[in-house]
Formats: structure tokens, sequence, C-alpha cells
């Protein structure tokens, strides 16, 4: 079976939905879901619960620590089973990429344009007519008490953590919408199908196909059954896993992967699996001593961000905020909460790639030894944080914590040894100059090497930045189709 399409977009999630709409203005629409689609509207756990089920999530292990690295499966990807954090990092992030057309100030118009921002739409870096609601919650007991700290410590107040250059402590900005989270799933799924987008779920793209090195289409399986899908344009956008292993079981990527799979070359891309980026962290876990202090606001309450005093590294921010794990794990005592200390400018970078035997995915977190130094220096801020609330009465510390190792040689051990991860997966299709040697994606999100095949999500962040990156992938999503078209 052989269907036609202007468009294909692979991938119904953050990027996906939000380039399909766009594409709708310009010709019929396809996009291939491998999840699942649970209705219109989104039921009560995709808006309001975190545990949710395996169904809900493609599962890739680091082969280092043996961590379980989650994406988002199904509508929405990852803004249905994310906390929906919505920063977008700062004016140098996008600066310092150097690559034309992705800038500040080109990235900015796109940023406004996906968002309603309940508290600061009229402000010229904010939208206020977009599918996804941005707003800030009110704080709860614990927030407070993290803020007192903060005062005394001489971190600034600050309204806004969206606004560009803001550094200092106030409630999360996230996309929400009466209090449930509110991403593309709710956000822009509806709009998408309004415009003509016909949406596939639990549709798997197996392989892209090729004439010569123009992209035509794609093999999609569906139920047991496999079609073809013949296309205008294919925009790719898998995740950061996602999109490099289908592009390397269609012939794009490094000549020693292709040959070693079986697969014959289409683009000899060198950078393709390669530059793994994620946003390091680990969690100080400790007890309120009274459970109403933290279940007033589990989640998106307080946050701290700060730059280290590193001149020679540049803008090394960090991030420090307090989260009940019940919501994550409902076997978890409500009085259970995790501070969590963040490295928001990570140089450390791991890689992805497939072999006959399946995927190998190396993460790399902290094995950058300025990562870990600046990572020891983020967790003793946030124990002399939880110091400071537990003399004031607010929380309990177990005896022998991880984090009181006296000596820093010590205590980076200990980080190496507990660090976890944001879930922020980026990097492994990089965007950047045409000529050098690691680019896979031109500034046009256009694959070098080929024709008609595009990418937009995540994958192809030459740096990551200083924020999630849910925001940024929806906002790569939005800009592809007036790339692409």
């Amino acid at each position: 079976m052989t269907t036609v399409t202007d468009t294909l977009v692979i991938g119904g999630g953050s990027a996906g939905l939000f380039a399909a709409l766009r594409a709708a203005a310009h010709g019929s629409v396809i996009v291939l879901e491998a999840g699942r689609d649970g209705g219109d509207p989104p039921p009560h756990w995709a808006l309001y619960e975190y545990a949710l089920p395996d169904a809900y999530y493609h599962r890739y292990t680091d082969l280092a620590s043996g961590q379980v690295m989650p994406q988002g499966r199904g509508l929405g990807g990852g803004s249905t089973v994310n906390s929906a954090a919505a920063l977008r990092g700062q004016p140098w992030c996008y600066d310092s990429w150097g690559v034309p057309g992705w800038g500040w100030d080109d990235v900015l118009p796109a940023l406004n344009a996906i968002e309603s921002d309940q508290q600061f739409g009229g402000r010229p870096y904010h939208g206020d007519a977009g599918l996804i609601p941005i707003t800030r919650l009110a704080p709860g007991p614990l927030d407070e008490a993290v803020f007192a700290w903060c005062d005394a410590a001489g971190y600034p107040a600050i309204a806004d953590h969206n606004e560009p250059g803001a550094l200092g402590h106030a409630v999360w900005t996230t996309n929400r919408r009466d209090g449930g989270r509110w991403g593309t799933w709710a956000g822009v799924a509806p709009a998408a199908r309004a415009a003509g987008a016909e949406i596939r779920p639990d549709t798997t793209a197996t392989r892209l196909i090729f004439d010569g090195t123009r992209c035509t289409g794609a093999e999609a399986t569906s139920a047991g059954e496999t079609e073809v899908i013949t296309a205008g344009r294919v925009i790719v956008c898998a995740g950061a896993y996602g999109t490099p292993e289908l592009l390397l079981r269609s012939g794009v990527g490094p000549r020693d992967v292709l040959g070693a799979l079986g697969v014959a070359p289409v683009s000899v891309l060198a950078g393709v699996g390669a530059n793994v980026m994620d946003h390091p962290w680990c969690l100080l876990n400790v007890d309120v001593r009274d459970a109403g202090m933290i279940e007033a606001r589990p989640v998106s309450g307080a946050l701290l961000r700060y730059e280290l005093d590193d001149p020679a590294a540049g803008h090394v921010e960090a991030e420090i905020f307090p989260w009940q794990l019940r919501p994550y794990d409902l076997t978890s005592p409500p009085t259970t909460i995790a501070f969590t200390a963040a490295l928001m400018a990570p140089r450390s970078r791991g890689s992805f790639t497939l072999t006959p035997d399946g995927r190998e995915l190396r993460v790399g977190l902290l094995t950058d030894d300025a990562d870990a130094a600046h990572m020891v220096t983020i967790v003793r801020e946030t124990a002399a944080m939880i110091d400071g609330l537990a003399k004031d009465g607010v929380v309990t510390v177990p005896d022998g914590a991880w984090w009181q190792a006296g000596e820093d040689a010590e205590l980076t051990a200990a980080c190496r040894r507990v660090v976890g991860t944001y879930n922020h997966h980026s990097g492994t299709c990089r965007m950047g100059d045409p000529g050098a040697a690691d680019t896979v994606v031109a500034p046009d999100l256009s694959v070098l090497g080929t024709t008609g095949l595009y990418v937009a999500d995540s994958s192809v962040l030459p740096v990551i930045p200083r924020a999630n990156t849910n925001l940024i992938s929806m906002a790569i999503g939005y800009r592809a189709p007036s790339l692409a078209i």
C-alpha cells in the first residue's frame, strides 16, 4: 500500500506537532507517531499525573551507568510525560552557537509565537496568543522557606525566570492550564487536525526511502501492516535517540557504522549519533517535618538559578530546587523531598549508535573533569541550603548523607557515583557549518548530502541551552516548515 502526501512528519511530540500544524498551511500532512493517542481532550493522568505507564516511554539504557533514559512515547512526546518545566535559556545560549539564523534574535519570535504567557504576555520578550499557556504557580510553605534562605544568602528575587538575562530565585515557569500539564497533545494536536494534518498514532517509521540522495518518503508499520508513504519532504522529529536511529537504519551516518549494519550509504555523516548532551543533576534527599509544607506545591515550586564564579569558563549556570518524590514514585513517603543540584552548562559529551546487536548509548555525565568540579560546587551550595532549612526546623537530614563528604576528591567521587539526568537528551544530529566534520544538519534543518530530508527536534542542538529543552524543541518544530517549504 502506498500513500502520497506533501509533508511527512515522523514523530508527534513537542516538535513534531508544531511542525505538522505549520506545514498544514502549505498542503497535505501526515504525522507518524509510534505511541498512543489517548483522546481529545487528554485524560486526567496526562494532565495531572507523573508516574505514568511504561507504554508512554521509549527506554534507552546508558551503558556506563546502567541507568534507563526515558523519552516520551505517544502524542505530545516529552511534553506529555515531563514536569511541565518551561524555561528558555539565556540569549547567550543561542548567540554562542554561531549558526546563521539561530541567534537569540532569530529564535525569540518562535519562542514568543508558541506561548501565551499568563503574567507577562504583553512584554516584548513574551507572547500572548500562542497555543502553549505559560504561567507561574503560587508558592507553597516550603518554597517560601527556600526563598527566605536565598534572600539571606544574597541571591536576588526575580519575577520571571524567562526574562532575558534573569538570574535569581522565583517559582518555576511552567506550561500548565488549570494546574494541569499542557503540552502539544493538549495544546497543538487539536489545532493541527483542524488545519488538515492527519495524525496516525501507533505507527512506526522503520526506514526512510531514497531515490539516489533524494528522500521520497518512509516505510511505516502499524498493527502488523507495512505501508510506504511518499512525500514531497520528510521532517524527522523522533527525538535525540529516535532520530539518529532512523537515519542510521536508512543509510545516513558514519561509514563504519553503516557498514557494520549492512546498510548501503546514502550520505556519510560522521556526526550522526555523536555529541550526546544532557544536564546532569545530583539529588540530595531529605524529609520535611510537616508533609503539608510540600504537598501544597509538590512540583513547579521554588527554583534558584545562578552562575558559578568561574569567569574563565564563561556562563556556568546552576539550578537548585526542591520537589516531592511521591508524584513520581507512589511508594515514597509524602515527607520525602529531593533537592536537585544541577549543572546547566555541561562540557561532557557522549554518543549513541547502532550495532548489529542493538543500541549503544553512552551519555557521559560528568566525564569532563571541569563538570565534576562544578557539580561539587553546586552540591556544596545545595547542602548549605539544606543545612539552613534544617536549622530552621523545616527539614531533617539523614545520618551519613552522601553529600557530607569533606574533601573535594571524596565528594567528586560521590557525585560521579550518584549523578543522574534531567533527560534533556540532545545534540545527536548537530546543526552547524556544513563544512564541519561533525555537522549533520544545515542551518535550514536539511540533512547534509540529501534533499527533501529535514530534522527538527532537540537532536539538532549544537550546544544544549541552559534550560529545559521542551520549549526550544517546540520552537524548532515551529520554525521547520518555514525553512523546509
